[in-house]
């Protein structure tokens, strides 16, 4: 018996469950050549949603991104594609996810072949016994859905803005008739005024089209402008996940609130002076057993560096927002109903070392839609 319309638009798409990816091999029985991308990362793709996987250089956002497109399998885990394990397709099977999946590469300068005109990158999708009119018809068509006209067919890649290359990516993958897009820093290497546009030529595809697309970024912006759900990621490890507007304006994470914080506000009047900012990446490593974040959290200074932080792992649990827990909002923290109350602290000066009067409130007005 077939599910009706509703009943799969209610499926996700994917459903990655306890996944991890390690690079690397161990060195005599040592694991000190093996770096761990993602650890223990389980989250669903809802069909028709766009979610946004954020978070700083190595946290592992392209690993999940690429482990979704299928280009690399997970070490431990699963990812499940309509109800079917990815690693385990069969050929036919395979043929019809590559086709149903597609991916948008961060780099459009890179991405495209300078030696192959606009008309010979879109028709290696096509069927090779397409009749040329139809050919013709499908290839002007596939161009004006991101915006450019068909007298560009017979142009090469180095004649077109950064911009107008990206809209060529974006056309390659609908030449397959995707379901699912994962976008991997489409906008990054783009100007700002560019960025505006691509992200809205975006809206408009999921609009028209019913995709379901995942929003790989390091950018704030994007995902608050995009995306219906924001997953957060840090050192491989999933640490919140919620609809958008509860990640941007009422994060429960510390590590949210330090990526808001670290946000340009658009004003140089106004000075951040929180340490959160300034603590790098990797300045110590992560307890064993412990909270991946305790060595940069500064939620734990406030509250006393408690002992339970650098021992025991937070695990992922649903938020009580109002009266119930909510399903839709996860996070990893012992401590994050203390969260918004510290911020608030830091926001109004009022913490030790955290902020001066007259610091932006979180989030940053930037992000704002």
């Amino acid at each position: 018996m077939e599910a009706t319309s509703s009943e799969r638009a209610a499926d996700p798409v994917f459903v990655v469950r306890n996944v991890g990816k390690v690079y690397g091999r161990a060195r005599r029985g040592r694991s000190d050549g093996r770096v761990r991308a993602l650890d223990n990362v389980s989250i669903e793709v809802r069909r028709g949603e766009a979610l946004g996987l954020v978070g700083e250089s190595g946290s592992g956002k392209t690993t999940l991104g690429r482990l979704l497109v299928g280009f690399e399998m997970p070490t431990t885990g699963s990812v499940q594609f309509e109800g079917q394990e990815v690693a385990r397709q069969s050929r036919a099977e395979r043929a019809r996810f590559r086709q149903t999946v597609q991916m948008v590469f961060q780099n459009p300068f890179a991405s495209l072949n300078p030696f192959r005109t606009v008309r010979d990158v879109l028709s290696s999708s096509f069927p090779r016994r397409l009749p040329r009119a139809e050919l013709r018809t499908r290839l002007v068509e596939t161009l004006g859905r991101v915006g450019m006209h068909e007298s560009m067919l017979d142009r090469y890649p180095h004649q077109f803005s950064g911009g107008q290359r990206q809209r060529i990516v974006i056309a390659r993958a609908l030449t397959v008739q995707p379901e699912v897009l994962i976008a991997d820093e489409p906008v990054s290497a783009l100007d700002v005024s560019v960025q505006a546009q691509v992200l809205n030529l975006f809206k408009a595809l999921q609009r028209d089209l019913g995709l379901t697309v995942v929003m790989v970024t390091h950018d704030l912006r994007v995902v608050n402008f995009f995306c219906d759900r924001i997953a957060v990621l840090y050192l491989g490890r999933l640490v919140e996940v919620g609809q958008r507007d509860e990640v941007i304006n009422r994060s429960w994470h510390p590590y949210t609130r330090m990526l808001m914080s670290a946000a340009p506000n658009g004003d140089p009047e106004v000075r951040s002076t929180r340490p959160w900012v300034s603590s790098e990446l990797g300045a110590a490593a992560p307890p064993e057993g412990g909270c991946i974040f305790a060595p940069r959290c500064w939620l734990r200074e406030q509250l006393g560096n408690p002992e339970r932080c650098a021992s025991e792992r937070p695990p992922a649990r649903a938020l009580t927002l109002a009266a119930t827990p909510s399903p839709d909002h996860v996070v990893e923290c012992h401590f994050a109903e203390d969260v918004p109350h510290y911020a608030g602290l830091a926001d109004a000066g009022l913490v030790k070392g955290t902020a001066t009067p007259g610091s932006p409130a979180l989030p940053d007005p930037g992000l704002r839609r």
